[in-house]
C-alpha cells in the first residue's frame, strides 16, 4: 500500500510538473496543491484514499512551510523581544524596590517623627505638627500611644513657653509701672534715670515729668528734689542732654556752695 502511495504521489508530482495542457490546472508553477491535485482527480487518476493522503501531504508540507517561516522572522524578532523582556524586568525589579518602602510607611513615617522630635533645633511648631499628623494618619499604627505622647508633650511645652512669656510680660509691666511711680515720687538714682528716659523723646519725657524748669539748646534742667546726691545726701535737680530730640544722659545737678 505504501509503495502505492508513494508511486502515485511521485505520478501526480509529474502530472503537476507537467502541467497537462489538457485540464484545468492553473498554470502559475507547478508546485502540488489541493486545488491542482483536485483538477487531477477530476481525470480519475487517484483512489479515494490516495486523495486523503495526498491531501494531508500536501496540506502538512504547507503547514510545515509556514512554521518555518514564522520560525525564522522570530528568529530575526528574538534579540529586540529580549531586549524589551530585559527592559520590562529592570522596571518591575525598580517598581518592587520604589512598593517596598510604602509597604509600611507607618513605620517609615515613625521613625521619622522619633528623628524630629529628638531634634534639638527643630521647631517646637513643626514637632507638634508632625505628631498631629502622625496620630490622624495612623490611628491603628502599634506606635499610635508613642506618637500620642510626643504629641501631648510637645503641646504642654508650648503651653509653658506662652505661659512663661505672659508671666515675664506681665512681670515687664508691673516693673516698668512701679518704675513710674518711683520717677514720679522722685525716687531714683541718677543710673536708674539714666536706663528710665534713655532715647525718650521730648514729648514723651514732657507727658511724664512735665516742661522743664528751663531749657537751653538741647539741655534741659528739672530744678528740685529729684535725686540724692551722694555726697551731701541732698536731694538735688537733674539735667538732660538730647540728641535729635531724643535723651541721650541724664546728670544730677550739682548742689549750690
Amino acid at each position: 500500500m505504501k509503495r502505492n502511495v508513494a508511486a502515485s504521489l511521485a505520478f501526480a508530482a509529474s502530472l503537476a510538473a507537467l502541467g497537462l495542457a489538457s485540464t484545468s490546472v492553473h498554470a502559475d508553477s507547478g508546485q502540488l496543491s489541493p486545488e491542482r491535485l483536485d483538477d487531477l482527480d477530476q481525470w480519475g487518476y487517484f483512489t479515494p484514499e490516495f486523495k486523503a493522503a495526498i491531501h494531508d501531504y500536501v496540506e502538512s508540507k504547507e503547514t510545515l512551510e509556514k512554521a518555518n517561516a514564522e520560525n525564522k522572522q522570530f528568529a530575526l524578532e528574538l534579540p529586540g523581544l529580549q531586549k524589551q523582556a530585559e527592559e520590562a524586568l529592570a522596571k518591575t525589579v525598580a517598581l518592587r524596590q520604589e512598593l517596598a518602602k510604602y509597604e509600611h510607611p507607618d513605620e517609615t513615617d515613625f521613625a521619622a517623627l522619633q528623628s524630629q522630635m529628638s531634634d534639638p533645633n527643630a521647631r517646637l511648631t513643626d514637632q507638634i505638627e508632625m505628631a498631629q499628623a502622625y496620630v490622624w494618619a495612623y490611628p491603628a499604627s502599634p506606635h499610635e500611644s508613642e506618637a500620642q505622647q510626643f504629641l501631648q508633650q510637645a503641646q504642654k511645652k508650648q503651653a509653658d513657653q506662652i505661659q512663661a512669656a505672659k508671666d515675664a510680660e506681665a512681670a515687664r509691666e508691673a516693673a516698668h509701672a512701679q518704675l513710674v511711680q518711683r520717677a514720679l515720687a522722685h525716687d531714683l538714682s541718677v543710673s536708674e534715670w539714666r536706663d528710665f528716659l534713655r532715647d525718650m523723646s521730648q514729648d514723651d519725657l514732657v507727658k511724664l515729668l512735665g516742661r522743664p524748669s528751663s531749657s537751653s539748646g538741647d539741655y534741659w534742667t528739672y530744678s528740685g528734689p529729684w535725686i540724692v546726691d551722694p555726697s551731701t545726701q541732698q536731694k538735688v535737680g537733674i539735667q538732660i542732654n538730647f540728641n535729635a530730640g531724643r535723651v541721650l544722659t541724664v546728670d544730677e545737678i550739682p548742689p549750690p556752695p
